[in-house]
């Protein structure tokens, strides 16, 4: 019965202080629809400027033959498995034209074919050509666009001078998909990232409710009424994990409404974010017994949340820092943190359509630190709050 009324108590109080549940739950949503048009709505199609200079040939049957157009359309004709165009090429009539806008980054690379194009690759075919065809690619290197367009680039040059010489090259590379999944966009790949960030956010809400209970004393009194510390925890407890799965919830179908689609099991997905919910409010603990009201809260409460943010391996990459490993699998530093875990297993559910199974190694380690730091949290709570003075 006094689990039910506080957390009446605490459901009734998150909604009063609607600035701060506000912010929960829409500041990661925000963030999907800041990354989703910072990304550019995810072009995965490059942008390549083509100045084709090839003057063709004639062959001993007496057609004219340009090698260079064909290889135009080639480029043009290439598709990722799910139909996207991976190049636009742009046809343009002189290399001067090229460099300002690859400065600009209105193109990604620029490739010129030189106009002894379709003759060489006769002589080839013929068994008589002394020197290969120089093709010339221009690309920015300050552009991380212009790497994946030039490999693209080079593989479909290579693949075309191979058929039409009719030279076999002496390696052959098979493309295959991960899991047989299509291919995913910069924004795709952010969304499981963006989910965690949704419960991150419960950081704030948790502690309130914490810090608000020892601020206005009620802390006094609910121990006066024999209260113990497991039932004050799980009304807290039930309580944010009800507002993280609406963060969630809500931060999900920002995504869909922006054209996401997921893969893999929604039960794993549901799995992972209610442990990873536990986890937060564990480490809201900790922060909550180390700061005193909601002003600290909401300044040196930041530390840890930007910690949870960045760290986490979900918003930058970061190089791997290898602590020890665990039956073959390296710890790193940041695996310390449960939200990394939880992004982890989001990507591999929601991108790579794995079960509750593939991520059960992921879910091992959030159950971990979620008991780690519950533990952590209850005793330093109860020697800063809960004994007499």
């Amino acid at each position: 019965m006094r689990l039910l009324a506080l957390f009446r108590k605490t459901m009734i109080e998150n909604f009063r202080d609607w600035k701060i549940l506000s912010l929960t739950l829409v500041f990661s949503p925000f963030f999907v629809l800041l990354m989703y048009f910072y990304l550019g709505a995810a072009s995965k199609t490059y942008t390549i400027g083509v100045v084709n200079r090839d003057a063709g040939c004639i062959e001993p049957s007496g057609k004219r033959w340009n090698a260079g157009s064909e290889l135009l359309e080639k480029l043009s004709g290439a598709r990722t498995p799910d139909g996207v165009p991976i190049l636009n090429v742009v046809v343009m009539d002189d290399l001067s034209h090229v460099r300002k806008p690859l400065l600009e980054r209105s193109i990604d690379l620029s490739l010129v074919i030189p106009d002894d194009f379709s003759r060489i690759l006769m002589e080839y075919r013929n068994s008589r050509a002394h020197a290969p065809a120089r093709m010339t690619s221009l690309g920015d290197p300050a552009n991380p666009r212009a790497v994946t367009a030039a490999a693209y680039c080079d593989y479909l040059s290579y693949e075309y001078a191979s058929a039409v010489t009719e030279q076999r090259s002496p390696l052959e590379i098979v493309v295959e998909s991960v899991g047989g999944m299509k291919s995913l966009n910069d924004f795709e790949l952010y969304v499981p990232a963006l989910l965690a960030l949704s419960l991150m956010m419960l950081m704030f809400t948790a502690a309130a409710s914490i810090i608000k209970e020892k601020d206005k004393g009620t802390l006094v009194r609910l121990q006066m009424s024999k209260m113990r510390v497991h039932e004050f925890l799980s009304a807290v407890g039930s309580a944010q994990v009800i507002i993280g799965v609406l963060a969630m919830g809500l931060t999900f179908v920002t995504a869909w409404a922006l054209g996401y689609r997921a893969t893999g099991s929604w039960g794993a997905v549901a799995a992972v974010g209610l442990l990873s919910s536990v986890s937060v409010i564990a480490v809201s603990l900790v922060v909550a017994a180390y700061l005193r009201t909601i002003f600290d809260l909401l300044t040196i409460g930041c530390f840890p949340f930007f910690i949870l943010m960045f760290f986490s391996g979900g918003m930058i990459p970061l190089p791997p820092l290898t602590l020890f490993s665990v039956a073959g699998r390296p710890v790193n530093a940041n695996d310390i943190l449960p939200t990394t875990h939880t992004i982890s297993a989001l990507n591999r559910i929601l991108n790579f359509g794995s079960g509750l199974g593939g991520v059960k190694v992921e879910m091992g380690f959030i159950l971990v630190l979620t008991v780690s730091y519950f533990l952590i949290g209850i005793i330093a709570f109860d020697r800063r709050h809960l004994r007499p003075r």
